[in-house]
């Protein structure tokens, strides 16, 4: 059975050559991985989705650059939650 997935496709922030997947991402590539319109993860960035806190990120200029390991991290708080109180 053939794969769904083309052979050539280039998954976000990773160069055709086999070198491994780039550390900081730009809007597009981060918006690739997590599967979002730019769009939306530039409301994202903003903080301006109801009940999400805004990714941390670094503008050079105009650009958004975004580290994939702020990302994960980010992904992983969301699935937790909120820390509802604080072992002592």
């Amino acid at each position: 059975m053939q794969s769904p997935i083309p052979e050539n496709r280039v998954d976000a922030g990773s160069k055709p050559s086999g070198t491994p997947p780039r550390e900081i991402l730009d809007i597009k590539a981060a918006a690739i991985y997590l599967g979002v319109s730019r769009s939306h993860l530039s409301h994202l960035l903003a903080g301006k989705i109801p009940g999400l806190p805004a990714i941390p990120h670094v503008r050079a200029g105009r650009r958004a650059l975004i580290r994939r390991a702020v990302i994960d991290n980010w992904l992983l708080q969301q699935e937790h939650g909120p820390a509802i109180g604080v072992a002592r």
